[in-house]
């Protein structure tokens, strides 16, 4: 019994998964030369809702989903409320390709967007989207260090699975904060970033992201 113990215990386990996204750290004349040959991808939308004051309403198979803008003006604060409760939302149509709504919804400080399919789910997204050549997957980011107002540090991104658009890979680091994101192909994007050494704004770097090709 020791024996098979010690024989678990000395055999490699299953190896480590391979990561989704690899950074590779890249020059600035590097990064200029890729931000000038990359274009920006225009994905096909429609229009089937309409805002009609100050509010929307989203039809899903699960039930209508209504958003309605919260308007703080000096009537409401003399009530008790307070500028916090700001909300606003603008429609920036459906994406046949994605099959979602994008919602850009913006706060007293912040915003997010959310992409709400047609049964009604929603994905949060901390920052505008960003579509890849093929229509495959988007990718955001959201500066979060220098300024604290409650933002995400993060860069997401999403890829369609079997024709639902889920997310695939999210990072919140603490050393640095994304500033600039663009797609090239369907697996590669382009990171600008500034470095926060010790919590200290440092200085910007870039890299060059590769999504990896199992990562479906």
């Amino acid at each position: 019994m020791q024996l098979l113990v010690l024989l678990l215990v000395l055999l490699p386990g299953p190896p480590a998964p391979a990561p989704a996204v690899t950074f590779h750290r890249i020059s600035a004349a590097t990064y200029a030369q890729a931000h000038r040959a990359a274009r920006s991808v225009k994905v096909p939308t429609t229009f089937p809702v309409k805002a009609r004051n100050g509010q929307l309403v989203i039809p899903t198979t699960a039930g209508s989903q209504t958003f309605r803008d919260v308007v703080i003006d000096e009537k409401a604060i003399a009530n008790g409320h307070g500028e916090e409760e700001t909300t606003h939302y603008t429609y920036h149509g459906f994406l046949p390709s994605f099959q979602r709504h994008v919602l850009e919804v913006t706060f007293y400080e912040t915003s997010e967007w959310w992409l709400i399919s047609p049964e009604g789910r929603r994905l949060t997204l901390y920052g505008r989207p960003e579509y890849a050549p093929g229509q495959q997957s988007v990718a955001t980011i959201c500066p979060g260090l220098e300024y604290s107002g409650g933002q995400p540090n993060s860069v997401q991104l999403f890829r369609l699975q079997q024709g639902v658009l889920r997310p695939l890979w999210e990072v919140r680091p603490t050393s640095w904060e994304p500033q600039e994101l663009f797609w090239t192909d369907a697996n590669t994007l382009y990171l600008k970033r500034r470095e926060f050494p010790l919590g200290q704004e440092g200085p910007v770097s870039y890299w060059k992201l590769t999504v990896a090709a199992t990562a479906r």
